[in-house]
């Protein structure tokens, strides 16, 4: 059954931008895994918010999407289609047809474009192109929509790629733009100066002061999806690891998330005023055995 995009957000057909972003951002609130931890069916519904909302918010997909329907992918190939047979004289789908009986009436359970092919002549060879597409760890993680220009059989042309939230660098995406060709997307995911990423999990540096890592203190970490705040225990070490549950990139296919794994970097003072070094010095006499603060001397 086909998807309703409207019905997904709870808005009408003719809903203002506004309309969409207000409605987007309370479901997307209320659904979001870190509020339902564990909660698959939220989970499914929250990727279907972020498609509908994806869809309604670019003012030309939901041109197309009003227009075809859940066939509005393929907008543009079936206005040529219609427009190259309405140009020859007659209707391209037949006596009282129209554009939607193409989806209607396709043989054998394939591809609505098979009666392209044997409609206007074609011939059903089959080509294979390969590319790639660049995108950010941001992507990667919130998920994308890339237009890509390939050039193969039929000359080149521009498709519109999904990239699905935690692809990985080298992962692969396979497209069927039509019968007759088959695209294989090869994705690189571009490094970011803020997160390594280690599987599904995300390495981030976190500068601590030398007093919070002593006395103890909290600082902020920077996530994904903003900040919190952690916790830093007294007596914390430079290098120590702390691991964050949820914080790393989503693993596909099943809801969940990796880990945040913020690394402390113990930051030193610049510059030391005669204060600092001072409570420095009284520091280290306390710091030194006792045997090592009395003074040497002979027997009495």
């Amino acid at each position: 059954m086909a998807q309703d995009f409207y019905s997904v957000l709870g808005i009408s057909r003719d809903a203002s931008e506004k309309e969409i972003k207000d409605a987007y951002r309370k479901l997307a609130r209320q659904l979001h895994p870190d509020v339902n931890p564990g909660d698959k069916s939220a989970a499914e519904r929250f990727k279907k918010v972020n498609e509908a909302h994806d869809i309604l918010a670019d003012s030309k997909k939901r041109k197309d999407y009003d227009e075809f329907g859940e066939n509005w992918k393929h907008a543009d190939q079936l206005r040529k289609a219609g427009a190259a047979g309405f140009a020859s004289g007659g209707n391209p789908f037949g006596s009282g047809g129209s554009i939607f009986d193409i989806f209607e009436n396709g043989s054998g359970g394939g591809s609505p474009f098979d009666i392209f092919g044997s409609q206007y002549g074609g011939r059903q060879m089959r080509s294979s192109v390969e590319g790639s597409v660049d995108v950010t760890l941001e992507d990667a993680y919130h998920g994308a929509t890339r237009r890509v220009s390939l050039s193969g059989m039929s000359g080149t042309r521009t498709l519109e790629v999904s990239i699905p939230a935690g692809i990985k660098d080298g992962g692969r995406i396979r497209l069927n733009p039509d019968p007759q060709t088959e695209v294989l997307l090869r994705v690189k995911v571009r490094p970011s100066r803020a997160f390594k990423r280690s599987g599904d999990d995300l390495v981030r540096e976190v500068d601590v002061s030398y007093v919070d890592a002593v006395l103890g203190g909290e600082v902020e970490v920077p996530t994904m999806e903003g900040r919190i705040a952690l916790t830093i225990p007294a007596g914390t070490q430079n290098g120590r690891s702390f691991r964050i549950p949820g914080r790393g990139m989503p693993k596909r296919g099943s809801g969940e998330f990796g880990d945040l794994i913020a690394k402390v970097r113990v930051r030193m003072p610049e510059q030391v005023t005669d204060e600092h070094r001072l409570l420095f010095e009284q520091l280290r006499e306390l710091e030194q055995p006792a045997s090592e603060t009395k003074a040497t001397g002979g027997d009495a």
